[in-house]
């Protein structure tokens, strides 16, 4: 097996700013326990020291962002950061707090090799705003340790050569042991390696043995892989009441991408998103944007989510925005003519009835469909647009042999039969004779006085009613 560790060193701190949507450039700090856990580029570059407090690292930058751990949302965007690894490996496994593993022996052809498959991997996750760090090796815990190292192996080595130099702060070691190896001059993996395993073993205990023989793969190390979710729907909690519309966009942005994403590796397709966005106290704001055919990028999802936002009531202070997907179905392409014309025109069709959807309203935008039922009137519902199940349109081979107007009158008018000439039929419709409301009607094709081509039909009471018009 080859595992390859994703760490994010950073993760508490970009789960915060990526929250509350600020610059990944401005200083900021992550706290726990009036103590600087963690510190971006900014923050370190102004000499602000892990370890040190909260006031000290005011006292040196007074405009320095701080924000306190949050493990819960750590850990549920680590899961879902694991889930976008689905894309490339189907056994990826959580290493709380900040890093992932993903056995890819399988993978390495598929994606054109190991540096191909490590730079999709570090793309993804610069997209989604993580800092990360990779690294290769035979073993689960070997990987760990590099990545967190962060000396980037990506050949394949022995796991004692490529361990050699790695610092035991980087292991799972706890840090009682770390201490006591290090007051007897032991701070190396390579060192450690050296020494006899018995001695080691009566001074502190089997469990670092055990660590040592997993570590190595002297030991078998197995591994709880993430089930890959079935459905999307996503959150993002913010830490501050958000005012205006601008304000959401960030978070919308964020959950459209992680949702773009989801469906890539998937090979689907959602024709419906629909959008919670909530206030500290009362009730939500349900957005609903439908499609006319599957989608998965998220440039469509943003934009129009932004015309759907532009003419809703939101609430004054919001507090989480939450994003779900519906109608999940088997994404493909439309497939092009002999030309590679056709493709385009049908996709551009639907951009077009999305867009109108959104602007105007979804009742705004129908297409037709066809019923089976004799009865004209009743022949006909309406749909979403752009679908393969529509009536077609004029001209086309509908299989039916008779002419069908396309403007009916609701409901028939009754008229004079002498005041038409009439032009071909009758053409029966009968239906409803296991029910009261049993039909029989003879319809002809008609000029009226002005010219129109109308539809005519007589009932067997020998009344005449006007059904409508052709075009």
């Amino acid at each position: 097996m080859l595992w390859l560790a994703l760490h994010f060193p950073m993760l508490g701190l970009e789960e915060r700013l990526g929250t509350l949507g600020g610059d990944a450039n401005e200083p900021a700090v992550l706290v726990e326990d009036n103590r600087v856990v963690q510190a971006n580029e900014g923050a370190r570059q102004a000499e602000i020291a892990l370890g040190s407090t909260l006031a000290t690292a005011n006292s040196i930058l007074p405009t320095v962002k701080h924000f306190n751990c949050d493990p819960t949302a750590e850990h549920e965007r680590l899961s879902r950061l694991g889930q976008i690894a689905h894309r490339y490996t189907p056994r990826v496994s959580p290493a709380p707090p900040d890093s992932l593993l993903l056995e890819v022996r399988g993978s390495l052809r598929l994606f054109g090799g190991m540096k191909a498959l490590a730079d999709k991997l570090a793309a993804d996750c610069r997209r989604c705003g993580h800092e990360r760090s990779l690294a290769i090796a035979a073993t689960p815990l070997a990987a760990l340790m590099l990545a967190r190292a962060g000396m980037g192996i990506v050949v394949e080595q022995p796991v004692r050569t490529a361990l050699n130099g790695v610092s035991l702060v980087h292991s799972d070691l706890p840090p009682r042991d770390i201490e006591r190896l290090a007051n007897m001059g032991i701070t190396r993996i390579d060192e450690l390696f050296g020494l006899p395993g018995r001695e080691l073993g009566k001074r502190f205990g089997p469990a670092l043995i055990d660590y040592l023989a997993r570590l190595t793969g002297d030991k078998a190390d197995p591994r709880a892989f993430i089930e890959p979710s079935e459905r999307f729907h996503s959150s993002v909690h913010l830490l501050e009441p958000v005012r205006g519309k601008d304000a959401l966009l960030f978070p919308i942005r964020r959950l459209a991408t992680e949702l773009a994403r989801w469906l890539a590796r998937r090979s689907f397709g959602t024709r419906r998103l629909i959008w919670s966005i909530k206030p500290l106290a009362g009730t939500a704001t349900v957005l609903t944007i439908e499609f006319a055919q599957p989608r998965r990028d998220d440039l469509s999802f943003l934009n129009l989510s932004k015309l759907k936002l532009a003419s809703a009531d939101l609430p004054e202070e919001v507090m989480s925005v939450s994003l779900r997907a519906d109608f999940i179905a088997p994404f493909t392409a439309s497939p092009a003519d002999l030309w590679g014309v056709s493709a385009h025109d049908t996709a551009t069709n639907a951009e077009l009835v999305d867009l109108l959807a959104a602007k105007l309203g979804g009742k705004a935008v129908q297409g037709l469909r066809s019923v089976d039922d004799h009865r004209p009137e009743h022949a006909w519902s309406t749909k979403h647009p752009v679908n393969r199940n529509s009536i077609r349109s004029a001209g086309e081979d509908s299989g039916i042999e008779y002419s069908r107007p396309m403007w009916l009158l609701d409901p028939p008018e009754p008229v004079d039969v002498k005041l038409y000439e009439l032009m071909s039929g009758p053409e029966r419709i009968e239906t409803g004779w296991w029910s009261a409301r049993h039909l029989v009607r003879d319809y002809y094709v008609a000029l009226s006085e002005q010219g129109a081509r109308c539809w005519l039909y007589r009932e067997q009471n020998e009344n005449w009613f006007l059904h409508g018009y052709f075009s």
